[in-house]
């Protein structure tokens, strides 16, 4: 029995290894059959190139859009850089010119540096406020300077106040005048105006006594040239009436 069992078992094995030895010979064969004809066979032989070259071309054609795309990265890297430094030097430049204008628009007024609209705006506060001030002191005091002789008083100390507010204003125009453009200063009139001085009351009312209306016309003649409505204005009589009040005025002071 068990050497019937090792018989059947030594068939089968010898069945098998010679099985697998027809089938490696067919392998091997067909090897060189497709080997063979892959160089004698010329659709065969193209076909076999075309698919190495598919495989090695695909390869090739992805590694050089990979290495262009680099390249242009490269390049587009550069002109950016180019670009901003082109930007970077103008806006140097606009700063350079921004604080060349600033300081060629720049004044010494006073002493202090400003800008010309900030020399300008404070003569202009400082004039607007002094003109206010004396346009109202003036309207203010024609009723006083409105009475005889009394009022000599409060004429004189109301063209006191304008002369000052005048004086002012003439030297805060003087010294813009110099921070803008000194060569076209003038201080004539600064000083024509600031020199000037308001005479006494006692001094006023003997030019009245001794010629009152060589006093008018002389007042009258002034404003004419700087205002026509002064030409309406009637000469007074200086007649007896004016020598008896200046006598009884003369007699109390």
């Amino acid at each position: 029995m068990d050497s019937m069992f090792r018989n059947i078992l030594a068939s089968i094995i010898r069945a098998f290894s010679a099985t697998l030895g027809t089938v490696r010979v067919i392998l091997i064969l067909l090897f060189l059959g497709f080997f063979v004809a892959s160089h004698t066979i010329t659709a065969l032989a193209a076909i076999t190139s075309t698919a190495i070259s598919a495989v090695a071309g695909t390869a090739s054609t992805v590694l050089g859009r990979s290495n262009a795309k680099t390249v242009d990265l490269a390049s587009d890297n550069a002109q950016l850089r180019k670009d901003l430094d082109r930007e970077r030097r103008r806006a140097s430049s606009h700063v350079a010119e921004n604080a060349r204008l600033r300081k060629a628009a720049a004044v010494n007024f006073r002493g202090k540096s400003m800008t010309v609209k900030q020399a300008t705006q404070s003569v202009i506060d400082r004039t607007m406020m002094r003109t206010t001030r004396s346009t109202l002191a003036n309207v203010s005091s024609i009723p006083g300077e409105s009475l005889p002789f009394f009022g000599i008083a409060i004429v004189l100390a109301a063209t006191t106040y304008e002369l000052k507010t005048a004086c002012d204003n003439m030297v805060d125009l003087y010294d813009l005048q110099v921070a803008l453009d000194p060569d076209t200063a003038r201080s004539d009139d600064r000083n024509a105006v600031c020199a000037l001085e308001v005479p006494t009351q006692q001094e006023v009312w003997s030019g009245i006594k001794k010629s009152p209306k060589e006093a008018w016309e002389g007042s009258i003649s002034t404003l004419e040239s700087i205002a026509g409505r002064m030409k309406k204005i009637e000469t007074p009589d200086f007649g007896g009436a004016w020598h008896r009040f200046a006598s009884w005025i003369g007699d109390r002071l």
